[in-house]
């Protein structure tokens, strides 16, 4: 081998780690596209990204690890959405709203990953994997809260990346109370349970309209 193609193979593998990474969570997206209340094992997930398992582990901590890090490239994928949004002519809280509403209803599986993310931060997570999860978050709501602001500029400094906050709380709150427990599946019928029967993709976009509209019109007061 010479010393050009030993230089060549040495720039590659960086991108070969980042391509095998890339994989790896590839393959867990489309085991829960599939099914998104499925669960799997590291093994299925090798087997589906055509690696060994041992291989997975070289990336990943654990099975917790390598949907952590699915979950945040879909919110950071979701960022872009509402970023594209608050650029466009016109941008308002009924329009940025039904963007990432929009996103999610091709994704179905960002909602049981967004809601079972606390107990992933708890279980088999690293330190170091949940802190560059954190820390990666909270640059992205300071950038994206900081548009939120200038397009209502009657809000606080802090209050974008608020609405932000409060607006993810909203969607794991809701997915929560929609996603009905298996031991309870067959007792959805019965009158006493009604409460429970939700419209989550109705009841959800009411919701956040509400949250964002709040916030648009205590901008625009403030304004006045």
């Amino acid at each position: 081998m010479t010393v050009g193609q030993l230089r060549t193979k040495r720039a590659r593998a960086p991108a070969d780690k980042s391509e095998r990474r890339a994989a790896i969570v590839r393959a867990a997206e489309a085991l829960l596209h599939r099914n998104p209340a499925a669960t799997f094992s590291v093994e299925a997930l090798a087997r589906r990204a055509g690696l060994a398992k041992g291989t997975v582990y070289l990336y990943f901590g654990s099975r917790e690890e390598v949907l952590l890090a699915l979950h945040e490239q879909q919110i950071h994928t979701l960022f872009d959405v509402l970023e594209r949004s608050l650029a466009a002519p016109h941008a308002d809280a009924g329009s940025v709203v039904r963007a990432g509403l929009g996103h999610h209803a091709a994704h179905p599986e960002f909602y049981p990953l967004a809601g079972n993310c606390r107990a992933m931060l708890d279980t088999n997570v690293s330190e170091h994997a949940a802190m560059a999860f954190r820390v990666g978050l909270a640059q992205r709501i300071a950038a994206i809260g900081e548009r939120i602001e200038a397009l209502y500029p009657g809000l606080e400094r802090g209050e974008g990346a608020a609405l932000l906050m409060n607006s993810y709380a909203l969607i794991i709150g809701l997915w929560q109370q929609a996603d009905t427990p298996r031991v309870l599946k067959r007792t959805m019928k019965r009158p006493e349970m009604a409460i429970f029967r939700i419209d989550f993709a109705r009841q959800l976009e009411a919701a956040l309209l509400d949250l964002w509209q709040s916030a648009e019109r205590r901008g625009a007061r403030r304004q006045a």
